[in-house]
């Protein structure tokens, strides 16, 4: 599809009810997925996995049965051009375990975000580049895309905005306004036999400019190899108008209830919902800024932070996971676990918080903080 009618359909209003009774309808179809589910203490590991494969066709199946019906009920025009890049995107690789970001995988499993599916072929090092998706609320910008190439070995190249070259501009009017911040590490995963790359960019929110014409555009990979650093410069280009369906609304609730935890008491100051993630805010005597004698201002990680990093560990396919075997930091919601999202680990709030960041809830009203293996402290007032 050409960029152009491509953008003539953007144009297309679709009603909030339609929206509504679709997100409703994703949402009942994965209810139900997880109460088919067989007990995987019954089955072989190689069980597990079929039948994990199984659900998660029939699943993928009833969402594609649920939205089309609810764009049949609302109204009688026809959307199957996004409802096809909606489809396109569950099926792809972000809603697998090898994007370490849970709160990317939930979002896209419920259809949240705006899809793009746009393509630019960089002729100068024969690199495709598909832009799935875009996601964003008052804190962050969520950029799904993967790049492709049968030219250039992309085994350690990454959109590394973090600590690497990389970088995401903004155009408005064909003008930069600026160079976009990342939020925390972001996801990537790599498949050798394809010569593919799918990240997951985690950068500044882009909320401002709903219903605008925007362009970002993705300057230089960064390349880490046995050496060091390197780069490979680059202009990935991408343009949409930002819809209002690309933003989610985030739900404070303002707590200032205290817990004892090793000796130490911490003050939950406030829990912060969005469809991207969960915020747990948190200050303590061991939270804070500390000076040196020199004037050098500094942080320690403190005794909660280590807890939560205590279940952290790196998979060589999975990225960031959590050992089961260990305690850390979990939430639980709607009778499950709600497992960190440790990319988002250098996210820093203010100098004397410390922020816990998990994927999204099932239930905002029934939501406790597990820390290590007895203590429980209910997120609500």
């Amino acid at each position: 599809m050409s960029n152009k009618v491509k953008r003539e359909l953007d144009k297309i209003e679709i009603p909030n009810e339609l929206h509504k009774r679709a997100k409703k309808g994703i949402q009942q179809a994965k209810l139900e997925q997880s109460k088919n589910s067989t007990n995987p203490n019954k089955q072989t590991q190689e069980g597990v996995l079929q039948q994990k494969q199984t659900n998660k066709m029939h699943f993928y199946k009833r969402i594609s049965l649920i939205a089309v019906i609810c764009l049949i009920v609302v109204s009688t025009l026809a959307f199957t051009p996004a409802l096809g890049a909606i489809q396109e995107v569950y099926e792809k690789i972000f809603t697998s375990e090898r994007i370490d970001d849970n709160g990317v995988r939930t979002a896209v499993q419920l259809g949240e975000g705006q899809a793009l599916d746009e393509t630019f072929y960089d002729e100068t090092h024969g690199i495709t580049v598909h832009f799935d998706r875009v996601l964003v609320d008052d804190k962050e910008t969520k950029l799904l895309l993967t790049y492709q190439s049968e030219k250039t070995n992309l085994e350690n190249h990454y959109i590394d905005l973090f600590e690497g070259v990389s970088d995401v501009n903004i155009y408005i009017d064909n003008k930069q306004i600026g160079t976009l911040d990342n939020v925390g590490w972001g996801s990537s995963y790599y498949n050798s036999e394809e010569n593919k790359m799918t990240e997951a960019l985690s950068f500044e929110s882009i909320r401002d400019y709903v219903n605008q014409d925007i362009r970002l555009e993705i300057e230089n990979l960064t390349v880490w190899n046995d050496t060091g650093m390197d780069n490979l410069q680059t202009k990935w280009p991408v343009e949409f108008n930002l819809k209002n369906d690309a933003i989610s609304e985030r739900e404070i609730v303002n707590l200032n209830k205290d817990f004892e935890f090793k000796g130490t008491t911490y003050t939950i100051r406030r829990v912060e919902y969005s469809e991207l993630e969960t915020r747990v805010v948190v200050s303590g005597s061991d939270t804070k800024i500390h000076t040196d004698e020199d004037g050098m201002k500094y942080k320690i990680l403190s005794k909660l932070e280590r807890q939560l990093l205590n279940a952290r560990e790196v998979s060589p396919e999975r990225g960031y996971i959590v050992n089961e075997n260990k305690s850390g930091v979990f939430l639980n919601s709607g009778e499950k676990r709600v497992d960190p999202i440790f990319s988002k680990g250098e996210v820093q709030g203010a100098d004397d918080e410390y922020i816990m960041f998990f994927a999204p809830v099932e239930d905002r009203n029934d939501t406790t903080l597990i820390v290590g293996d007895d203590l429980e402290i209910p997120l609500n007032k």
